[in-house]
């Protein structure tokens, strides 16, 4: 696999709605649409905590926003090429914050998920130009 993959902006590229996009711990073999909104159902808790269930196993989830500056993106690819081709995937759908979700644990900043959104901010103090003061 020569590991090349090339990343175009669509013609029409639209802001998703909240609520809309899901970060589940599991691996699904299928690539296409489902009707996520008809049968993935969450709520919140006396506790104020989200809560669902994932093929019968509970998930309690947190909603995070991409820091500032960041937009998470939504790929498509047109054409199903082998691995070992170049592949060209483009940017359909832009969003600013998604629901994490954990099995049966609240989300905490040890998870790996969202200790990785905090190295962002972390990485950004490093690099910035200090100010003599």
């Amino acid at each position: 696999m020569n590991g090349v993959v090339h990343i175009q902006n669509s013609e029409s590229i639209q802001e998703i709605s909240e609520k809309s996009v899901h970060y589940i711990p599991c691996k699904i073999h299928v690539d296409g649409s489902a009707k996520v909104s008809q049968y993935f159902l969450s709520s919140t808790n006396k506790d104020g905590e989200l809560e669902a269930s994932f093929r019968g196993h509970p998930l309690k989830g947190k909603v995070v926003e991409l820091p500032k500056g960041y937009k998470g993106l939504i790929l498509e690819e047109t054409i199903q090429r082998s691995e070992d081709q170049e592949r060209t995937l483009h940017v359909t759908k832009t969003f600013s914050e998604l629901t994490y979700w954990n099995w049966d644990k609240v989300p905490t900043k040890n998870d790996m998920f969202l200790a990785a959104m905090d190295w962002i901010d972390i990485a950004d103090a490093l690099h910035s130009p200090v100010d003599e003061v």
